[in-house]
């Protein structure tokens, strides 16, 4: 059985671990500031340990301030005219951290600040989210760099079309002034297109420059000449102007016996020009031109002059009703197969050809120059029909007639020899 002392002194130890709490207005001449709760250091029931730290607040034992802020604090009421003591707040621990250590005593020390410690920050996902603000904000920049570069080149292009229109100005001013007039016009002439008849064609407008001038417009202008299949027009600074017309190559000469005429055709089946059958001609027999000629050839002969003159080829027997236009296609079916031949035959088998007689197109046949006749018929198969020719030619001596209307069955007549 415990002593008197004993129970004394458990008494005032349970009576001191409690906080005393004093009413106000209790005695007149009670103290106006709120009395602090001290903590005794006492040895606390069944611990063994004295505990080397102060209790916090009311605290006991190792009892921690967690569990004890659970609970709703008593405040004690001012004394009247008395300016109430600031409650301390025991601040809660944060996530993950470590309680803070009890033990310290409030007041005995100017306290500390108590700033929880944050969490460890998260790694953040691999996994990449789609943010539709950031997104539109992206697609905002690149318009607003796009509209800035189009500015840019806005810019720029606005530049280069003001120096464009600037040029056309000075260009257009250049153009109908006076420096470049064409002045001094000087047109070649050729054989049959005298520079006398170019000057009566070309009909050029008055202050015509070397930038205006229209070389189709004096293209057309000469091509009323029949003679004429293109020209030439090319320009010399500051004044000069030189255009050279170009005659049509005449590949064949179609003599028209009951008119008595030489019609000149062209290398694009087209008519020319009749010519005269009356020319002079030198020992030789070459076509003068100047008039000086030791000998005058008339008719066929003179036609056959002026095929060899152009390096053309004689058709002859030509029927009366072809009636040839200057400027105008060839429609005549056998002058055309006549033409045919000229175009099929090599140019060593066309040397020997003095005339291509071309009465209908079945009875189309060539005159060489060793006298030799040979029948052709219709244009198919001319290329055939000349390698049978040549052969025969080689082969063969004293051939008069060659038939190669079917170069397969081809016939041939020669002249007995003794």
């Amino acid at each position: 059985m415990a002593s008197s002392s004993d129970r004394k002194l458990n008494s005032s130890a349970s009576r001191a671990s409690k906080p005393t709490f004093r009413r106000a207005g209790g005695r007149s001449g009670a103290s106006a500031k709120p009395q602090r709760n001290t903590v005794a250091h006492s040895k606390s029931v069944g611990h063994a340990r004295q505990t080397s730290h102060p209790v916090v607040g009311s605290q006991l034992g190792n009892r921690s301030a967690a569990k004890k802020s659970s609970r709703p604090s008593v405040t004690s009421k001012p004394v009247m005219g008395a300016k109430p003591a600031r409650p301390m707040a025991t601040p809660k621990p944060s996530t993950g951290t470590k309680a803070a250590r009890p033990g310290r005593t409030l007041g005995a020390s100017k306290p500390r600040s108590l700033t929880s410690v944050p969490a460890t920050a998260k790694k953040p996902s691999s996994k990449k989210g789609f943010n539709p603000l950031s997104s539109l904000g992206a697609m905002a920049n690149k318009t607003s760099d796009a509209a800035s570069v189009v500015t840019g080149k806005g810019k720029i292009v606005g530049g280069v079309l003001a120096v464009l229109a600037v040029l056309v100005v000075v260009a257009i001013v250049v153009i109908n002034s006076g420096l470049f007039t064409a002045t001094d016009i000087q047109i070649q002439g050729s054989e049959h297109v005298t520079k006398h008849d170019a000057i009566q064609l070309i009909d050029l407008p008055e202050g015509t420059s070397l930038f205006n001038v229209d070389p189709d417009q004096i293209t057309e202008d000469l091509k009323q000449n029949p003679w004429v299949s293109g020209v030439d027009v090319q320009r010399q600074f500051p004044h000069t102007l030189i255009i050279t017309p170009t005659e049509r190559k005449v590949i064949a000469i179609a003599y028209i016996s009951s008119d008595d005429l030489a019609w000149a055709i062209g290398d694009d089946d087209t008519w020319i020009a009749p010519l005269s059958t009356s020319v002079e001609v030198d020992d030789q027999g070459n076509v003068i031109t100047t008039g000086q000629g030791s000998n005058t050839l008339t008719g066929i002969d003179a036609a056959l002059a002026l095929a060899k003159h152009y390096g053309a080829v004689l058709l002859t027997d030509v029927s009366a009703d072809v009636a040839p236009v200057s400027g105008q296609a060839v429609n005549s079916k056998a002058v055309k197969a006549g033409l045919d031949y000229v175009r099929g035959f090599s140019s060593e088998f066309l040397g020997q050809v003095k005339d291509i007689s071309t009465p209908s197109v079945e009875a189309i046949s060539a005159n060489l120059n060793n006298g030799i006749e040979v029948s052709l018929g219709d244009s198919d198969d001319i290329a055939k029909k000349e390698r049978v020719v040549t052969k025969l030619l080689s082969q063969v001596e004293g051939v008069t007639y060659i038939n190669v209307r079917s170069p397969g069955n081809y016939t041939f007549r020669n002249a007995p020899t003794s």
